[in-house]
């Protein structure tokens, strides 16, 4: 069968598999952060997750479901928090063998639903493992950086011995909003991408509501006050019984500033349904006839390249 190397443009197909039987791409192991790498901003879906779960709610309302599930989180990724392309390049990725992670700094429980939503968004499940903030600098005062590829190896070494006992970071890329997510040598293997800052509101308070508030403890209440007030998701009033003129006055310039970020995070969310990321890389990557040693020393540079 013809194959193609990197330096061609020749449109002949690339073989998904080596004669041997075995796929392409087996050998290769993908990485992803998650927030702005491969979703949009979650943050307002995350804010009210956290506040309905982290705290200790003394009463809860028969019914209804304390936190987000993935069932929630689902059709905001439908309508465009989930970045044009991934799936498609999710699917090469799978056709050709390789390995999926996602490695974020969000806390895993939230990741956990997050990453549930996108498989059943995509139809397939795709990812191998999942690292959380633990498994960050936050926990690893070690790493030379947030991130760290040779951490990720060993746990897929000693986690999946048969499938990944190859595990390497020279077989690694890793796709990151952040350009200094990788530090040392683990650097080189990193391709910074384009925030992609695709955002929608979410109400947090649906559920905790006045009577939520009224039946449970002040000391609950209060955690709640401060943190939807520090968060800018309520006025420096809220919760104050009586407003003085210098409170409308706050509660007048927050609610103008609110509207100010929502009108420029919806102007973003126009030009982000052009976003070609993902379809670009995949274009690309779709003319590799082999993913050995040589191709991969120098694949995160030739993606950038293509981005």
């Amino acid at each position: 069968m013809d194959t193609l190397s990197l330096d061609t443009d020749d449109p002949l197909p690339v073989p998904l598999y080596f004669p041997s039987g075995g796929k392409v791409g087996e050998k290769l192991i993908v990485v992803f952060d998650m927030d702005r790498t491969m979703v949009g901003d979650l943050t307002s879906l995350s804010d009210r997750d956290n506040l309905e779960t982290n705290i200790q709610w003394e009463w809860w309302p028969k019914g209804k479901v304390r936190g987000l599930d993935a069932a929630f989180i689902e059709p905001f990724l439908g309508r465009g928090m989930l970045r044009a392309g991934m799936i498609e390049y999710l699917e090469f990725l799978r056709d050709i063998g390789a390995t999926i992670i996602v490695y974020t700094h969000s806390e895993l429980i939230w990741a956990k639903k997050v990453c549930e939503a996108m498989e059943t968004t995509a139809g397939f499940k795709f990812i191998k493992h999942l690292f959380g903030r633990q498994d960050c600098k936050d926990g690893h005062p070690d790493f030379p950086a947030r991130k760290s590829l040779q951490f990720v190896c060993e746990v897929l070494r000693r986690e999946y011995p048969e499938d990944l006992g190859w595990a390497d970071v020279e077989r690694c890329i890793m796709y990151d909003d952040d350009g200094n997510a990788l530090g040392g040598h683990d650097k080189t293997r990193l391709i910074k991408v384009p925030a992609y800052e695709y955002w929608e509101p979410c109400q947090w308070d649906e559920v905790i509501n006045e009577e939520l508030l009224f039946e449970n403890s002040d000391d609950n209440v209060t955690i709640l006050t401060d943190s939807v007030v520090a968060w800018k998701l309520a006025p420096p009033s809220f919760g104050k019984p009586n407003l003085t003129e210098e409170d409308e006055k706050a509660k007048d310039k927050w609610e103008k500033a609110k509207q100010k970020r929502e009108k420029l995070h919806m102007a973003y969310n126009k030009m982000a349904k052009k976003d070609k990321l993902w379809f670009s890389i995949k274009e690309y990557m779709e003319k590799i006839a082999s993913y050995d040693d040589t191709t991969l020393e120098s694949l995160p540079t030739r993606i950038k390249m293509n981005i």
